[in-house]
Protein backbone atom coordinates (compact mmCIF):
# COMPACT_ATOMS: atom_id res chain seq x y z
CA UNK A 1 0.00 0.00 0.00
CA UNK A 2 3.07 2.53 0.78
CA UNK A 3 4.36 1.56 -2.63
CA UNK A 4 0.66 2.63 -4.64
CA UNK A 5 0.75 6.04 -2.06
CA UNK A 6 4.64 6.55 -2.39
CA UNK A 7 4.14 8.82 -5.88
CA UNK A 8 0.80 10.53 -4.85
CA UNK A 9 1.05 12.30 -1.66
CA UNK A 10 -2.62 14.16 -2.49
CA UNK A 11 -4.24 10.66 -2.22
CA UNK A 12 -2.12 9.34 0.88
CA UNK A 13 -3.56 12.79 2.73
CA UNK A 14 -7.00 11.39 2.76
CA UNK A 15 -8.36 7.88 4.04
CA UNK A 16 -6.99 4.97 1.68
CA UNK A 17 -7.54 1.43 1.81
CA UNK A 18 -5.98 -1.66 -0.17
CA UNK A 19 -8.26 -4.15 -1.42
CA UNK A 20 -6.92 -7.39 -3.28
CA UNK A 21 -7.08 -7.33 -7.28
CA UNK A 22 -9.87 -9.27 -8.94
CA UNK A 23 -6.68 -11.17 -11.05
CA UNK A 24 -4.90 -12.28 -8.45
CA UNK A 25 -4.04 -15.87 -8.44
CA UNK A 26 -4.67 -16.57 -4.55
CA UNK A 27 -8.13 -14.76 -4.67
CA UNK A 28 -9.27 -17.71 -6.93
CA UNK A 29 -8.62 -19.98 -4.32
CA UNK A 30 -12.14 -20.15 -3.07
CA UNK A 31 -15.44 -18.89 -3.61
CA UNK A 32 -15.18 -16.74 -0.66
CA UNK A 33 -12.05 -14.90 -0.95
CA UNK A 34 -13.54 -13.59 -5.01
CA UNK A 35 -15.18 -11.30 -3.34
CA UNK A 36 -12.81 -8.42 -3.09
CA UNK A 37 -12.22 -7.53 0.61
CA UNK A 38 -9.90 -4.68 2.17
CA UNK A 39 -6.28 -5.36 2.78
CA UNK A 40 -4.72 -2.57 3.94
CA UNK A 41 -5.26 1.17 5.24
CA UNK A 42 -3.89 4.19 5.93
CA UNK A 43 -3.94 6.14 9.52
CA UNK A 44 -6.85 8.26 8.12
CA UNK A 45 -9.08 5.14 7.12
CA UNK A 46 -8.44 3.79 10.17
CA UNK A 47 -9.66 6.70 12.05
CA UNK A 48 -13.22 6.12 10.41
CA UNK A 49 -13.14 2.31 11.71
CA UNK A 50 -12.20 1.01 8.45
CA UNK A 51 -10.79 -2.25 9.28
CA UNK A 52 -9.09 -5.07 7.12
CA UNK A 53 -11.49 -8.02 6.17
CA UNK A 54 -14.45 -5.56 5.04
CA UNK A 55 -15.98 -5.35 1.41
CA UNK A 56 -15.39 -2.78 -0.26
CA UNK A 57 -19.63 -1.58 0.47
CA UNK A 58 -19.00 -2.08 3.92
CA UNK A 59 -15.95 0.56 4.42
CA UNK A 60 -17.48 3.17 2.10
CA UNK A 61 -20.57 2.81 4.36
CA UNK A 62 -18.23 3.94 7.34
CA UNK A 63 -16.35 6.42 4.95
CA UNK A 64 -17.95 8.05 2.18
CA UNK A 65 -14.71 9.45 1.05
CA UNK A 66 -12.33 6.50 1.10
CA UNK A 67 -10.49 5.76 -1.68
CA UNK A 68 -10.12 2.23 -2.94
CA UNK A 69 -6.67 1.39 -4.74
CA UNK A 70 -5.31 -1.94 -5.85
CA UNK A 71 -2.01 -3.69 -7.07
CA UNK A 72 -1.48 -6.10 -9.95
CA UNK A 73 0.32 -9.63 -9.17
CA UNK A 74 2.60 -8.71 -11.72
CA UNK A 75 3.73 -5.42 -9.53
CA UNK A 76 3.96 -7.51 -6.78
CA UNK A 77 6.56 -10.05 -8.07
CA UNK A 78 8.65 -7.10 -9.90
CA UNK A 79 9.01 -5.29 -6.25
CA UNK A 80 9.71 -8.73 -4.36
CA UNK A 81 12.15 -9.64 -6.70
CA UNK A 82 13.96 -6.15 -6.51
CA UNK A 83 14.09 -6.74 -3.24
CA UNK A 84 15.55 -10.01 -2.96
CA UNK A 85 18.84 -8.31 -5.44
CA UNK A 86 18.52 -5.69 -2.87
CA UNK A 87 19.08 -8.07 0.18
CA UNK A 88 21.56 -10.25 -1.96
CA UNK A 89 23.89 -6.63 -2.29
CA UNK A 90 23.99 -6.37 1.21
CA UNK A 91 25.07 -9.81 2.57
CA UNK A 92 24.40 -13.37 0.89
CA UNK A 93 22.53 -15.31 4.03
CA UNK A 94 19.07 -14.37 4.02
CA UNK A 95 15.63 -15.05 4.70
CA UNK A 96 12.52 -14.21 2.92
CA UNK A 97 10.35 -15.00 6.03
CA UNK A 98 7.09 -13.49 3.89
CA UNK A 99 5.95 -11.18 1.39
CA UNK A 100 7.87 -7.68 1.77
CA UNK A 101 9.66 -9.31 4.83
CA UNK A 102 13.57 -10.58 5.07
CA UNK A 103 16.23 -11.37 7.73
CA UNK A 104 19.46 -10.96 7.16
CA UNK A 105 21.99 -12.74 8.88
CA UNK A 106 24.45 -9.59 9.99
CA UNK A 107 27.13 -11.66 12.02
CA UNK A 108 29.18 -12.25 8.22
CA UNK A 109 29.46 -8.29 8.16
CA UNK A 110 32.16 -6.94 10.74
CA UNK A 111 31.13 -3.18 10.04
CA UNK A 112 27.62 -3.63 10.69
CA UNK A 113 27.74 -5.49 14.23
CA UNK A 114 30.38 -2.61 15.87
CA UNK A 115 28.11 0.17 14.51
CA UNK A 116 24.79 -1.06 13.49
CA UNK A 117 23.25 2.56 13.63
CA UNK A 118 25.42 3.81 11.35
CA UNK A 119 25.57 0.36 8.83
CA UNK A 120 21.47 0.77 9.21
CA UNK A 121 21.82 4.07 7.53
CA UNK A 122 24.05 3.50 4.98
CA UNK A 123 21.31 0.07 4.01
CA UNK A 124 18.66 2.32 3.96
CA UNK A 125 21.03 4.86 1.34
CA UNK A 126 21.86 2.08 -0.85
CA UNK A 127 18.09 1.32 -0.93
CA UNK A 128 16.87 4.72 -2.66
CA UNK A 129 17.24 3.98 -6.35
CA UNK A 130 14.60 1.11 -5.65
CA UNK A 131 12.32 4.22 -4.47
CA UNK A 132 10.23 1.60 -2.05
CA UNK A 133 9.86 2.55 1.34
CA UNK A 134 11.49 0.22 3.91
CA UNK A 135 11.90 -0.65 7.54
CA UNK A 136 15.38 -2.02 9.08
CA UNK A 137 14.78 -3.45 12.77
CA UNK A 138 18.01 -5.03 14.34
CA UNK A 139 18.11 -7.49 17.29
CA UNK A 140 20.03 -10.68 18.81
CA UNK A 141 17.41 -13.10 17.42
CA UNK A 142 15.49 -13.34 13.72
CA UNK A 143 12.33 -13.59 15.90
CA UNK A 144 12.86 -10.69 17.97
CA UNK A 145 13.65 -8.71 14.86
CA UNK A 146 10.42 -9.34 13.28
CA UNK A 147 8.86 -8.00 16.87
CA UNK A 148 11.17 -5.25 16.48
CA UNK A 149 10.46 -4.28 13.02
CA UNK A 150 6.88 -3.80 14.40
CA UNK A 151 8.19 -0.94 17.11
CA UNK A 152 8.70 2.31 15.36
CA UNK A 153 10.96 3.05 18.48
CA UNK A 154 12.95 0.36 17.76
CA UNK A 155 13.51 0.43 13.40
CA UNK A 156 15.02 2.50 10.45
CA UNK A 157 12.79 3.61 8.27
CA UNK A 158 13.01 5.12 4.69
CA UNK A 159 10.10 7.17 3.35
CA UNK A 160 9.46 8.63 0.10
CA UNK A 161 7.51 12.48 0.10
CA UNK A 162 8.87 13.63 -3.27
CA UNK A 163 11.87 12.95 -2.17
CA UNK A 164 13.69 10.00 0.48
CA UNK A 165 12.82 10.73 4.33
CA UNK A 166 15.11 8.62 6.93
CA UNK A 167 14.14 8.12 10.11
CA UNK A 168 16.84 6.19 12.69
CA UNK A 169 16.26 4.50 15.66
CA UNK A 170 16.13 6.01 19.22
CA UNK A 171 18.25 2.82 20.41
CA UNK A 172 20.83 0.48 18.34
CA UNK A 173 20.23 -2.11 20.42
CA UNK A 174 17.21 -4.40 21.19
CA UNK A 175 15.32 -3.62 24.68
CA UNK A 176 12.09 -5.60 25.46
CA UNK A 177 10.39 -2.37 26.97
CA UNK A 178 9.95 -0.75 23.50
CA UNK A 179 7.78 -3.80 22.91
CA UNK A 180 6.10 -4.96 25.71
CA UNK A 181 2.93 -2.88 24.84
CA UNK A 182 2.70 -5.01 22.11
CA UNK A 183 -0.53 -7.82 22.19
CA UNK A 184 0.43 -11.42 22.61
CA UNK A 185 -0.66 -11.99 19.29
CA UNK A 186 2.03 -10.81 17.49
CA UNK A 187 4.20 -13.45 18.73
CA UNK A 188 1.28 -16.48 16.68
CA UNK A 189 2.61 -13.90 13.59
CA UNK A 190 6.09 -14.07 14.04
CA UNK A 191 6.05 -17.90 14.26
CA UNK A 192 4.35 -20.86 13.01
CA UNK A 193 5.40 -22.82 15.92
CA UNK A 194 3.84 -20.68 18.41
CA UNK A 195 0.08 -20.53 18.84
CA UNK A 196 -0.56 -19.07 22.64
CA UNK A 197 -4.45 -19.89 24.13
CA UNK A 198 -5.16 -16.20 24.37
CA UNK A 199 -8.55 -16.51 25.53
CA UNK A 200 -6.91 -17.89 28.83
CA UNK A 201 -4.32 -15.39 29.13
CA UNK A 202 -6.46 -12.72 29.20
CA UNK A 203 -8.65 -14.85 32.05
CA UNK A 204 -5.59 -14.05 33.54
CA UNK A 205 -4.90 -10.54 32.58
CA UNK A 206 -2.29 -11.26 30.42
CA UNK A 207 -2.68 -8.95 27.77
CA UNK A 208 1.09 -7.60 26.34
CA UNK A 209 4.08 -9.06 25.48
CA UNK A 210 5.71 -7.14 28.43
CA UNK A 211 3.15 -9.12 30.87
CA UNK A 212 3.94 -12.65 29.05
CA UNK A 213 7.76 -11.54 29.50
CA UNK A 214 6.97 -10.94 33.25
CA UNK A 215 5.78 -14.61 34.55
CA UNK A 216 7.91 -17.63 35.89
CA UNK A 217 9.24 -19.81 32.32
CA UNK A 218 8.97 -23.20 34.55
CA UNK A 219 5.19 -22.19 35.85
CA UNK A 220 4.61 -20.90 32.31
CA UNK A 221 5.88 -24.08 31.07
CA UNK A 222 3.47 -26.48 32.94
CA UNK A 223 0.28 -25.00 32.59
CA UNK A 224 0.40 -24.12 28.89
CA UNK A 225 3.09 -26.78 27.45
CA UNK A 226 6.25 -26.33 25.33
CA UNK A 227 4.61 -23.49 23.08
CA UNK A 228 4.46 -21.17 26.16
CA UNK A 229 7.92 -21.58 26.62
CA UNK A 230 9.45 -21.11 23.72
CA UNK A 231 7.29 -17.73 23.47
CA UNK A 232 9.11 -16.89 27.28
CA UNK A 233 12.63 -17.52 25.42
CA UNK A 234 11.87 -15.66 22.15
CA UNK A 235 11.09 -12.53 24.57
CA UNK A 236 14.54 -12.99 26.24
CA UNK A 237 16.17 -13.77 23.29
CA UNK A 238 17.11 -17.37 24.52
CA UNK A 239 15.84 -18.63 21.73
CA UNK A 240 18.04 -18.67 18.14
CA UNK A 241 16.24 -20.56 14.92
CA UNK A 242 18.02 -21.23 12.11
CA UNK A 243 17.34 -19.32 8.88
CA UNK A 244 16.13 -21.00 5.90
CA UNK A 245 18.13 -19.34 3.84
CA UNK A 246 17.39 -18.16 0.14
CA UNK A 247 18.65 -19.34 -2.74
CA UNK A 248 18.32 -18.46 -6.23
CA UNK A 249 17.48 -21.34 -8.67
CA UNK A 250 20.44 -22.37 -10.60
CA UNK A 251 20.15 -22.32 -14.17
CA UNK A 252 22.67 -23.72 -16.84
CA UNK A 253 21.34 -22.56 -19.93
CA UNK A 254 23.26 -20.57 -22.95
CA UNK A 255 21.95 -19.31 -26.32
CA UNK A 256 23.19 -17.75 -29.38
CA UNK A 257 22.52 -16.08 -32.53
CA UNK A 258 24.32 -17.00 -35.48
CA UNK A 259 26.33 -14.59 -37.53
CA UNK A 260 25.45 -16.42 -41.05
CA UNK A 261 22.68 -18.88 -41.53
CA UNK A 262 24.03 -22.67 -40.83
CA UNK A 263 22.51 -25.27 -43.67
CA UNK A 264 24.92 -28.19 -42.92
CA UNK A 265 24.75 -30.37 -39.28
CA UNK A 266 29.00 -30.58 -39.11
CA UNK A 267 28.82 -26.65 -38.19
CA UNK A 268 25.62 -26.66 -35.91
CA UNK A 269 27.11 -29.80 -34.04
CA UNK A 270 30.53 -27.35 -33.80
CA UNK A 271 28.35 -24.65 -32.32
CA UNK A 272 26.63 -27.07 -29.83
CA UNK A 273 29.55 -28.88 -28.66
CA UNK A 274 31.15 -25.57 -27.59
CA UNK A 275 28.37 -23.85 -25.67
CA UNK A 276 27.72 -27.26 -23.96
CA UNK A 277 31.48 -27.81 -22.99
CA UNK A 278 31.01 -24.05 -21.15
CA UNK A 279 27.66 -25.57 -19.61
CA UNK A 280 29.22 -29.26 -18.42
CA UNK A 281 32.58 -26.87 -16.95
CA UNK A 282 29.45 -24.90 -14.83
CA UNK A 283 28.15 -27.91 -13.62
CA UNK A 284 31.20 -29.61 -12.71
CA UNK A 285 32.38 -26.52 -10.63
CA UNK A 286 28.50 -26.54 -8.89
CA UNK A 287 29.59 -30.24 -7.88
CA UNK A 288 25.95 -30.94 -10.30
CA UNK A 289 25.30 -33.61 -13.64
CA UNK A 290 22.66 -32.99 -16.15
CA UNK A 291 19.94 -35.28 -16.16
CA UNK A 292 18.32 -33.87 -18.95
CA UNK A 293 18.84 -31.27 -22.03
CA UNK A 294 16.03 -29.06 -23.34
CA UNK A 295 17.44 -28.26 -27.43
CA UNK A 296 15.87 -25.11 -29.21
CA UNK A 297 16.68 -24.46 -33.02
CA UNK A 298 15.60 -20.82 -34.95
CA UNK A 299 15.13 -21.33 -37.90
CA UNK A 300 15.64 -18.13 -41.02
CA UNK A 301 12.07 -18.67 -41.53
CA UNK A 302 10.75 -17.91 -38.19
CA UNK A 303 9.93 -21.32 -36.97
CA UNK A 304 11.49 -23.00 -33.67
CA UNK A 305 11.84 -26.38 -32.99
CA UNK A 306 12.35 -27.66 -29.66
CA UNK A 307 12.79 -30.89 -27.85
CA UNK A 308 13.19 -32.23 -24.49
CA UNK A 309 16.38 -35.04 -24.32
CA UNK A 310 16.31 -37.12 -21.37
CA UNK A 311 19.63 -38.88 -20.58
CA UNK A 312 20.39 -42.40 -18.96
CA UNK A 313 22.11 -41.01 -16.37
CA UNK A 314 23.11 -38.06 -15.38
CA UNK A 315 26.59 -36.77 -16.63
CA UNK A 316 28.30 -33.75 -17.40
CA UNK A 317 30.72 -34.80 -20.19
CA UNK A 318 30.16 -32.92 -22.85
CA UNK A 319 31.56 -35.66 -25.39
CA UNK A 320 28.70 -38.20 -24.52
CA UNK A 321 25.67 -35.49 -24.44
CA UNK A 322 26.83 -34.41 -28.36
CA UNK A 323 27.10 -37.53 -29.76
CA UNK A 324 22.83 -37.88 -28.26
CA UNK A 325 22.22 -34.52 -29.84
CA UNK A 326 24.15 -35.74 -33.42
CA UNK A 327 21.78 -38.87 -33.37
CA UNK A 328 18.46 -36.87 -32.71
CA UNK A 329 18.92 -34.17 -35.22
CA UNK A 330 20.06 -36.72 -37.72
CA UNK A 331 16.33 -37.34 -37.92
CA UNK A 332 14.60 -34.01 -38.41
CA UNK A 333 14.14 -31.84 -41.46
CA UNK A 334 15.34 -28.61 -41.32
CA UNK A 335 12.49 -26.58 -43.40
CA UNK A 336 15.24 -23.50 -43.51
CA UNK A 337 19.00 -22.57 -42.25
CA UNK A 338 19.56 -22.66 -38.72
CA UNK A 339 20.00 -18.78 -37.43
CA UNK A 340 20.56 -19.63 -33.18
CA UNK A 341 20.45 -22.40 -30.94
CA UNK A 342 19.93 -22.37 -27.38
CA UNK A 343 21.01 -24.91 -24.63
CA UNK A 344 19.46 -25.74 -21.27
CA UNK A 345 20.67 -28.49 -19.20
CA UNK A 346 18.67 -29.46 -16.00
CA UNK A 347 21.17 -30.03 -13.16
CA UNK A 348 20.82 -33.61 -11.03
CA UNK A 349 23.22 -34.54 -8.10
CA UNK A 350 25.46 -37.39 -8.61
CA UNK A 351 22.98 -40.23 -7.72
CA UNK A 352 24.62 -43.48 -6.44
CA UNK A 353 23.40 -46.95 -7.69
CA UNK A 354 22.12 -50.05 -6.10
CA UNK A 355 23.76 -53.06 -7.27
CA UNK A 356 21.69 -56.20 -7.75
CA UNK A 357 23.64 -59.82 -7.06
CA UNK A 358 21.33 -62.13 -9.47
CA UNK A 359 20.36 -59.62 -12.28
CA UNK A 360 22.79 -58.16 -14.72
CA UNK A 361 22.88 -54.37 -15.41
CA UNK A 362 23.42 -52.31 -18.61
CA UNK A 363 27.10 -52.03 -19.54
CA UNK A 364 27.11 -48.55 -20.75
CA UNK A 365 23.54 -46.92 -20.27
CA UNK A 366 24.69 -44.32 -22.91
CA UNK A 367 25.53 -46.52 -25.64
CA UNK A 368 22.46 -48.21 -24.98
CA UNK A 369 20.43 -44.43 -25.24
CA UNK A 370 22.38 -44.27 -28.23
CA UNK A 371 21.62 -47.42 -29.85
CA UNK A 372 17.89 -47.04 -29.03
CA UNK A 373 17.90 -43.10 -30.99
CA UNK A 374 19.62 -45.27 -33.83
CA UNK A 375 16.67 -47.72 -34.13
CA UNK A 376 14.10 -45.00 -33.46
CA UNK A 377 15.96 -42.79 -36.25
CA UNK A 378 15.27 -45.86 -38.63
CA UNK A 379 11.75 -46.91 -38.05
CA UNK A 380 10.65 -43.70 -36.89
CA UNK A 381 8.61 -41.89 -34.56
CA UNK A 382 6.41 -44.01 -32.23
CA UNK A 383 7.14 -47.07 -33.87
CA UNK A 384 9.44 -48.15 -30.68
CA UNK A 385 8.63 -49.15 -27.49
CA UNK A 386 8.34 -51.91 -24.66
CA UNK A 387 5.37 -54.63 -25.09
CA UNK A 388 2.79 -54.37 -21.97
CA UNK A 389 0.03 -56.80 -21.49
CA UNK A 390 -3.34 -55.44 -21.06
CA UNK A 391 -6.01 -55.98 -18.01
CA UNK A 392 -7.98 -58.13 -19.94
CA UNK A 393 -8.54 -61.90 -20.56
CA UNK A 394 -8.66 -61.56 -24.37
CA UNK A 395 -5.87 -63.44 -25.61
CA UNK A 396 -2.93 -61.19 -27.14
CA UNK A 397 -3.88 -58.71 -25.99
CA UNK A 398 -0.69 -55.71 -25.67
CA UNK A 399 0.17 -52.32 -25.67
CA UNK A 400 3.24 -50.76 -26.90
CA UNK A 401 4.87 -47.85 -24.57
CA UNK A 402 8.22 -45.86 -25.37
CA UNK A 403 11.18 -47.01 -24.25
CA UNK A 404 11.96 -45.67 -20.70
CA UNK A 405 15.30 -44.45 -21.63
CA UNK A 406 15.57 -43.91 -17.60
CA UNK A 407 14.73 -47.24 -16.05
CA UNK A 408 17.46 -49.46 -14.80
CA UNK A 409 18.10 -52.64 -16.57
CA UNK A 410 16.31 -54.32 -13.95
CA UNK A 411 12.88 -53.11 -14.64
CA UNK A 412 13.58 -53.59 -18.32
CA UNK A 413 14.19 -57.24 -17.40
CA UNK A 414 10.93 -57.23 -15.37
CA UNK A 415 8.95 -55.84 -18.41
CA UNK A 416 10.65 -58.34 -20.94
CA UNK A 417 9.50 -61.39 -18.54
CA UNK A 418 5.61 -59.65 -18.16
CA UNK A 419 5.44 -59.33 -22.00
CA UNK A 420 7.06 -62.72 -22.47
CA UNK A 421 3.09 -64.21 -22.89
CA UNK A 422 2.94 -62.03 -25.59
CA UNK A 423 4.86 -64.81 -27.46
CA UNK A 424 4.52 -67.66 -25.97
CA UNK A 425 1.74 -69.49 -24.19
CA UNK A 426 1.25 -72.80 -22.32
CA UNK A 427 -1.49 -74.95 -23.74
CA UNK A 428 -4.14 -75.02 -21.04
CA UNK A 429 -3.61 -79.19 -20.09
CA UNK A 430 -0.29 -80.52 -17.94
CA UNK A 431 1.68 -79.92 -21.12
CA UNK A 432 4.54 -77.55 -20.82
CA UNK A 433 4.85 -76.70 -25.05
CA UNK A 434 5.27 -73.14 -25.44
CA UNK A 435 2.57 -71.70 -28.41
CA UNK A 436 4.10 -69.83 -31.19
CA UNK A 437 1.48 -67.20 -32.68
CA UNK A 438 0.79 -66.03 -36.00
CA UNK A 439 0.47 -62.48 -36.48
CA UNK A 440 -1.98 -61.58 -37.81
CA UNK A 441 -3.96 -64.60 -37.07
CA UNK A 442 -4.40 -66.66 -40.30
CA UNK A 443 -8.09 -67.14 -41.76
CA UNK A 444 -8.72 -71.11 -42.56
CA UNK A 445 -11.69 -73.36 -44.05
CA UNK A 446 -12.66 -75.56 -41.20
CA UNK A 447 -14.98 -78.71 -41.63
CA UNK A 448 -16.92 -78.72 -38.17
CA UNK A 449 -20.10 -80.48 -36.28
CA UNK A 450 -22.69 -78.12 -35.67
CA UNK A 451 -24.24 -80.10 -32.73
CA UNK A 452 -23.85 -78.64 -29.38
CA UNK A 453 -23.64 -75.36 -28.41
CA UNK A 454 -20.40 -74.18 -30.06
CA UNK A 455 -19.27 -76.53 -33.18
CA UNK A 456 -16.42 -78.84 -32.99
CA UNK A 457 -13.50 -78.77 -35.74
CA UNK A 458 -13.41 -82.06 -37.82
CA UNK A 459 -10.67 -81.21 -40.08
CA UNK A 460 -8.64 -78.33 -41.44
CA UNK A 461 -9.23 -77.72 -45.54
CA UNK A 462 -6.97 -75.13 -46.45
CA UNK A 463 -3.66 -73.39 -44.79
CA UNK A 464 -0.17 -74.07 -44.18
CA UNK A 465 -1.41 -77.17 -42.04
CA UNK A 466 -3.82 -79.46 -43.69
CA UNK A 467 -5.86 -82.48 -42.16
CA UNK A 468 -8.58 -84.45 -40.23
CA UNK A 469 -8.28 -83.47 -36.42
CA UNK A 470 -7.07 -86.69 -34.43
CA UNK A 471 -7.24 -85.16 -30.82
CA UNK A 472 -9.24 -82.18 -29.50
CA UNK A 473 -9.39 -80.22 -26.16
CA UNK A 474 -12.01 -77.88 -25.78
CA UNK A 475 -13.87 -75.88 -26.40
CA UNK A 476 -12.59 -72.70 -24.07
CA UNK A 477 -15.18 -69.99 -24.43
CA UNK A 478 -14.09 -66.63 -23.45
CA UNK A 479 -15.59 -62.98 -24.14
CA UNK A 480 -15.23 -59.41 -22.35
CA UNK A 481 -16.53 -56.18 -22.97
CA UNK A 482 -20.27 -57.70 -22.83
CA UNK A 483 -21.72 -54.43 -21.95
CA UNK A 484 -20.00 -51.95 -24.74
CA UNK A 485 -21.62 -52.24 -27.97
CA UNK A 486 -18.14 -51.59 -30.01
CA UNK A 487 -15.40 -53.24 -27.82
CA UNK A 488 -17.43 -56.56 -27.15
CA UNK A 489 -15.74 -59.52 -28.51
CA UNK A 490 -16.32 -63.41 -28.18
CA UNK A 491 -14.78 -66.43 -28.85
CA UNK A 492 -14.22 -69.91 -28.76
CA UNK A 493 -10.82 -71.81 -28.55
CA UNK A 494 -9.73 -75.49 -29.70
CA UNK A 495 -6.32 -77.29 -28.79
CA UNK A 496 -5.51 -80.04 -31.79
CA UNK A 497 -3.36 -82.34 -33.06
CA UNK A 498 -3.93 -83.32 -36.56
CA UNK A 499 -2.71 -86.62 -38.38
CA UNK A 500 0.59 -84.84 -39.44
CA UNK A 501 0.82 -84.92 -35.18
CA UNK A 502 1.23 -81.06 -35.37
CA UNK A 503 -0.63 -79.82 -32.48
CA UNK A 504 -2.36 -76.19 -32.91
CA UNK A 505 -4.61 -73.71 -31.67
CA UNK A 506 -7.84 -72.65 -33.48
CA UNK A 507 -10.37 -70.21 -32.80
CA UNK A 508 -14.12 -69.79 -33.62
CA UNK A 509 -15.57 -66.34 -33.62
CA UNK A 510 -19.46 -65.92 -34.22
CA UNK A 511 -21.00 -66.41 -36.64
CA UNK A 512 -18.55 -68.54 -39.11
CA UNK A 513 -15.30 -67.57 -38.78
CA UNK A 514 -12.26 -69.55 -37.78
CA UNK A 515 -8.34 -68.60 -37.51
CA UNK A 516 -5.71 -70.43 -36.75
CA UNK A 517 -3.97 -69.06 -33.66
CA UNK A 518 -0.67 -70.83 -33.17
CA UNK A 519 1.17 -73.66 -33.12
CA UNK A 520 2.72 -75.43 -29.99
CA UNK A 521 6.10 -76.59 -30.65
Amino acid sequence: MAILLRDNPTLASGPVALINSASDPASSSSSSSKKPVILAVNHAAAQCRVTQGLSPTQALARCSNLNLISSTPVDERLHQSALREYLASLGPDFEETAPGVFILDLLSLPHAVQFPGEWAEQALRKATPLRLPLDIALARTPDLSLLAGQSPALRHTLRFNSGPIFSGAQHDTFAICHISSHPVSFLNDISTGISLEQDLLSLWGIETLGQLANLPRQGLAERLGPEARMAHDILHGKHHRLLKLHRPPEKFSLSQDLEYPLEKLEPLLFALHRGLRTLCSRLQSSQRAASSINITLKFDDGDLYVHHLDLPEPTCRSSLIIRLIQTHLGTIHAPAPVTGWSLQLAPASHGEKQRHLFQRALKDPRRFLDTIGRINALLGPGRLGTPFLLDTHRPDSFQVKGVPYRDNHAALKGQKERSSPLNCNLIPDSTSLPLSRFRPSLTIHVASDPEGRFPKPLALLNGPHCGPVTTSHGPFPLSGHWWDPQERWQQVEWDIQLASNALLRLAYHPPDRWVLEGIYQ
